[in-house]
């Protein structure tokens, strides 16, 4: 997620940390590249030019700390404005009390509509503890209702079978009635997917909305659509009066310009973003959270959040004892803590969620891929269990041993070796908190 924007940006930033004082020039200098590396990223130009006539608005006296540098200052200003056309503050799912929530779900075709829906079902029975059920209004794609239904498995939801042959309305008289009849708290309506110049169609799903009167409407943007999407949101809430904004694909090597765009543009709220192919990969919207990862300054909270929703309670506590370790840290631990950090997306959404300053001091962090934690896996698992407790006595021999039953070579072997030893050093400052202060949060959430 917008990793050659939070490049860009950190380059800017670490070309002036060295420095006492700003001089106008330099300033103007820092701007015009912040400036190129939004437009880069498909930031929408008017965007560009507001955000930067604030940020030059705030370079004075009055907003510059005397406890921070120049650039730190800058940062400051920079975070806050970002953070602003962003939307400052996170919008949550409107709930209705002590009655049925109904929610439609509408998307262009591909927008990934479909696959939202179920995530959002997951999301909201797990996270709020609601009870979900969802129904699919495609009729014109039997294939989009069974996806939907084998989705819908994946969750703690419930799926409300509709068929081809059905006439819409009905499906949602009979949908909204078992909802009521059974006591549930949402009905999600997955419909099907909206073109706005399909005049039919809109009528069609006019009608819909006219009968359901919904308390949601969630509109599904893929993210890699560019500047173009701002257009068609616009269009479609001309129709529908859309409550919020499912962004897709924000894992994918999009440029990511029109989560930054597209609050200030439609003065409608991202809700939710997509950042990945799992039931689970449904984030709530955080700008601010979104704003320091491109500033490199990661996001800590979302990575606590992800260690909440994707890792069980028996592997938490098990992640809780190895952190809780320093000079004891051993092989089996490592092994641990490598099968949680797959769990939670690999090193690479690791990556996303920490600050550049610790991702490029820990080597531990660079050059892992799935492929090496498969030969981490195999290397362990071909050691024996003093060998596994007290690595130092794994010398020339062993590691010819090790390599033969694990399928590596003994040069992979010391690489690894090496990440473990890195690894162990990252636990020890995640405990003593000296080195990385970044860690104290997950440190308060790991060990208690």
């Amino acid at each position: 997620m917008f990793n050659s924007l939070t490049k860009k940006i950190t380059d800017i930033f670490e070309n002036i940390s060295h420095r006492s004082h700003l001089k106008e020039k330099k300033i103007k200098e820092t701007l015009r590249r912040i400036k190129s590396a939004l437009l880069d990223a498909d930031v929408s130009l008017i965007i560009v030019n507001v955000f930067l006539k604030k940020i030059k608005s705030k370079i004075s006296e009055a907003y510059i700390n005397k406890n921070f540098s120049p650039s730190q200052n800058l940062i400051k200003i920079v975070l806050y404005e970002l953070t602003k056309i962003m939307g400052s503050k996170s919008y949550l799912f409107n709930f209705l009390l002590n009655q049925l929530t109904i929610c439609t779900i509408i998307g262009q075709p591909g927008s990934g509509k479909t696959t939202s829906t179920a995530k959002l079902a997951h999301l909201l029975s797990k996270k709020y503890k609601k009870k979900i059920l969802v129904v699919s209004i495609d009729i014109y794609r039997p294939a989009a209702i069974l996806q939907l239904k084998r989705l819908i498995q994946k969750t703690k939801a419930n799926f409300f079978q509709s068929n081809c042959n059905q006439k819409i309305i009905e499906i949602i008289k009979l949908a909204i009635i078992t909802a009521k009849k059974k006591k549930y708290d949402v009905l999600l309506i997955d419909t099907a997917g909206q073109i706005h110049t399909n005049h039919s169609k809109i009528k069609e799903m006019e009608k819909v909305q006219n009968y359901i009167k919904p308390h949601e409407t969630l509109f599904v943007i893929d993210s890699m659509t560019g500047q173009d999407s701002v257009n068609t949101i616009k269009k479609f809430n001309k129709i529908f009066t859309l409550s919020g904004i499912i962004l897709t694909k924000l894992d994918s090597d999009t440029r990511g310009g029109v989560a930054l765009s597209v609050r200030s543009l439609t003065k409608i709220p991202i809700k939710y973003i997509g950042v990945g192919e799992k039931i689970y990969d449904l984030q709530i919207f955080h700008p601010k959270r979104i704003a320091k990862r491109i500033l490199g300054m990661g996001d800590v909270l979302s990575l606590i959040d992800d260690i909440k929703n994707k890792i069980k309670n028996k592997e938490l506590d098990l992640m809780k004892e190895t952190t809780k370790k320093g000079n004891t840290f051993n092989l089996n631990d490592f092994l641990i803590q490598i099968k949680q950090i797959k769990k939670i997306g690999g090193v690479e959404s690791l990556i996303h969620k920490l600050p550049i300053n610790i991702i490029n001091s820990n080597s531990m962090l660079n050059n892992i891929d799935k492929e090496s934690f498969i030969k981490i896996e195999a290397m362990i698992q071909s050691m024996t269990e003093k060998e596994r407790k007290i690595p130092s006595i794994i010398k020339y021999s062993r590691k010819k041993r090790i390599a033969k039953g694990s399928g590596i070579t003994i040069q992979e072997i010391n690489i690894y070796l090496k990440k473990f030893e890195n690894m162990k050093n990252i636990i020890k400052n995640l405990n003593k908190n000296k080195k990385n202060k970044i860690f104290e949060k997950i440190k308060n959430y790991l060990i208690k």
